[in-house]
């Protein structure tokens, strides 16, 4: 008998691929636009078109998850060219790139459909595994940087720490870690999306006891880690409310809601002793006062109002806005130039700026669509078919991922928005939902 082998560009191996190589990719290894991510991606994406496994899986929405990215890649470029022809502002060749920075969305989309219609039920466990083993990679090199064992420190602040300005100060002395991303927030919620397969997996009845507990252990590290070593309110929240879906996710199963309320309990435990162990460690303290207690909300350790100044911040941005901005950039942006910061520690604020109003409800449409025909779909077919664990896990991931835009625009993060599309785009197209 003749067996059809699926080949690797179009299995489950392509996916998981370009997942380790987007994360631990160098933050310096790039071409203009192009990483070694984008290398694999276009080959891959490549073959399937050439090699006749391009096909389209119709659901609901499908229209605007293939061809945001187009849609924005289009809109950057006719704002930019705008705003610098209206500010006189000389733009150079490699502006272009932005352009592909929001086509890659496309790619990643058609690049997951053209693999999806040939997975097996085990093809998105395999994914999660490896995922879970990418987190326990980060954390093996978050002790290794955030307790100074050298010389594997020095590598990991050499490949990844992406503030090179600032690079002498904290060699010398680290008070919160970097990471693979470079940053603490955004290695922080990184590690708070490889979570849910592990919590969902702690739940399931199907698991031996010596596989719970690893996961437990798995689950206790990252918040050890988010809370000593990144102190990240963003992703403290966010497991806490991951917690809280899994739980309304698994009311139907009395044994479940035990298993979740059990870590619930666990994560309190640690934090209790994170909390004494670090008590004379003042900026562990203050960040988890920030994130659970709320006292130091009005003022941070250099006595500056943290909320004041992020909607100082705010107000500065929109004041560039109104005097920098053509007539048009209420509704298209002020591109990319690079004459304006457009750092706004918000990612809706960030969109607005960049893409007007238009790319801004775009973003809304997008994240509408993924909360309402993944996300919460999702939660919904939990336990109606077996794949339906990891199809939760991946949209709890997205989920995950999707906090931090309140923080940063992490749609234009080089990782976090590729690895954010992706997992949409699986949650969606597994839901199905003609």
């Amino acid at each position: 008998m003749i067996i059809n082998r699926i080949p690797v560009y179009n299995s489950w191996i392509a996916l998981v691929i370009f997942i380790t190589v987007l994360i631990f990719q160098p933050d310096r290894a790039t071409f203009y636009a192009i990483r070694p991510s984008d290398v694999w991606l276009l080959l891959c994406f490549y073959l399937q078109i050439t090699k006749g496994y391009n096909i389209t899986i119709p659901f609901r929405k499908r229209l605007l998850i293939k061809n945001y990215g187009l849609f924005m890649g289009i809109l950057a470029i006719i704002a930019t060219v705008i705003q610098a022809s209206y500010a006189k502002l000389s733009l150079d060749t490699s502006f272009i790139f932005y352009f592909y920075k929001f086509l890659r969305f496309l790619i990643i989309f058609k690049f997951a459909e053209n693999i999806l219609i040939n997975f097996r039920l085990d093809d998105v466990k395999k994914i999660l595994r490896v995922y879970t083993l990418i987190g326990i990679v980060i954390l093996i090199l978050s002790f290794l940087e955030f307790y100074n064992i050298n010389p594997f420190r020095l590598i990991i602040i050499d490949l990844y720490y992406y503030n090179m300005n600032l690079i002498g100060a904290y060699i010398i002395k680290a008070e919160r870690l970097a990471g693979v991303m470079g940053n603490e927030n955004a290695t922080a919620i990184l590690l708070v999306s490889t979570l849910p397969y592990p919590m969902l997996k702690i739940g399931n009845e199907g698991d031996h006891l010596v596989k719970k507990i690893l996961y437990i252990g798995y689950v206790l590290t990252v918040v050890y880690v988010l809370v000593v070593m990144t102190g990240s309110r963003t992703s403290i929240y966010t497991t806490l409310l991951i917690l809280v879906f899994i739980l309304i996710a698994a009311l139907r199963r009395l044994k479940e809601v035990f298993s979740i309320v059990t870590i619930l309990l666990l994560l309190v435990g640690i934090g209790v002793y994170v909390y004494n162990r670090y008590e004379s460690e003042i900026f562990v303290q203050e960040r988890i006062t920030d994130a659970f207690i709320g006292e130091n909300l009005n003022v941070s350790t250099n006595h500056t109002s943290v909320w004041s100044a992020r909607i100082e911040l705010w107000q500065d941005r929109f004041r560039a806005f109104n005097k920098e901005g053509n007539q048009l950039a209420i509704l298209l942006g002020l591109g990319y130039t690079g004459a304006i910061d457009n750092y706004s520690d918000n990612g809706l604020i960030s969109s607005f700026i960049n893409n007007g109003i238009t790319g801004l409800i775009l973003k809304l449409i997008l994240f509408y669509t993924f909360v309402v025909y993944g996300f919460f779909k999702a939660m919904r077919n939990y336990h109606r078919y077996e794949i339906d664990l990891s199809c939760l896990a991946l949209a709890l991931s997205a989920f995950a991922l999707l906090m931090w835009e309140s923080t940063a625009d992490m749609i234009e993060h080089v990782k976090l928005g590729q690895l954010f599309y992706l997992f949409l785009s699986m949650v969606l197209i597994m839901n199905n939902n003609d």
